[in-house]
């Protein structure tokens, strides 16, 4: 009887036991799942650029104001952004320590690290796409680019063009130019170029746009069937040369979504203003952001 009353007190025991001891080996069994989960979902960590100055090529929005927002997006406390107006202009403070960063695009940096060897860079989790920009009131030469760019992507071409001119482009090899032919039509688009992003956005030493961009505009062309030529300018005067009607387009970057978090939004100077006075096309090519550092 004693025996039988002992049995029953350690079946009882094991009972209460069991409900622990499962949920102790399920959460150990989840353990490595959460563990990843939070992997996954960590932010990346950009305070090597706390306290830290870089350099930019020429932003519409005030030094301050572009520092504040780029802290914003990445979590980091950044000393200043210093604009200069061109890409040899950021290279130069960037090699004499005058810079400790120089941010611009993947494939800008590819390029140069080609070239740079000393040079090493870090991407951003932080998506772009290049477009073209136009005043608000041309939204019939802004449809008819949408148009070109939805049949050079539908047949492959478009593909093909960014393979050759930036995939495919020799390490040490500049941009060939590619020729725009004249049409029949009697207007002209004209197009500025700055050549401060190469090999996208490129002008020669002897002064003529070349590059990605601009084989991308000969195929433009075939299908639009009118004439665009390609002006030359300083990144500084593209807003003041389009609104002039100096040009008709410029090469510009936007965030895929096209819309900005609200606490960012809201340090953009004249944010609304310049949705009132310009449109851009359809994306046409995928970049990152991120910061170029000596090794």
């Amino acid at each position: 009887m004693k025996t039988n009353k002992l049995i029953s007190i350690l079946v009882l025991a094991v009972m209460a036991m069991a409900p622990s001891a499962v949920f102790a080996e399920a959460q150990n069994a989840k353990a490595p799942k959460q563990e990843a989960a939070v992997k996954k979902t960590a932010k990346p960590d950009y305070s090597f650029l706390n306290g830290k100055t870089g350099v930019v090529i020429l932003n519409r929005r005030s030094e301050e104001n572009f520092t504040d927002i780029i802290n914003t997006r990445l979590g980091s406390r950044m000393n200043k952004l210093i604009y200069t107006d061109s890409m040899a202009g950021s290279l130069s403070m960037l090699k004499s320590g005058r810079a400790d960063f120089m941010m611009t695009p993947n494939i800008v940096a590819d390029y140069v690290i080609k070239r740079n060897p000393d040079l090493k860079y870090v991407m951003f989790n932080s998506d772009l796409n290049l477009v073209m920009l136009l005043r608000n009131s041309d939204v019939k030469l802004r449809d008819l680019f949408d148009s070109a760019l939805e049949k050079l992507k539908a047949s492959g071409k478009l593909a093909e063009v960014y393979k050759k001119w930036v995939t495919e482009l020799p390490a040490g090899q500049d941009p060939a130019i590619p020729t725009i032919e004249k049409t029949s039509y009697p207007e002209t688009i004209y197009v500025g170029v700055s050549g401060d992003m190469p090999p996208l956005d490129y002008v020669s030493a002897d002064g003529k746009p070349a590059g990605y961009n601009i084989a991308l505009l000969v195929e433009i062309s075939k299908i639009i069937g009118k004439n665009i030529e390609v002006i030359s300018l300083d990144s500084a005067g593209r807003f003041a040369a389009l609104q002039s009607k100096k040009i008709d387009v410029f090469f510009w970057q936007v965030r895929p979504d096209r819309v900005l978090k609200e606490n960012i939004y809201k340090k953009m100077a004249g944010a609304k203003s310049f949705s009132e006075k310009y449109i851009f096309t359809k994306p046409y090519c995928a970049i990152k952001a991120g910061v170029l550092l000596k090794k």
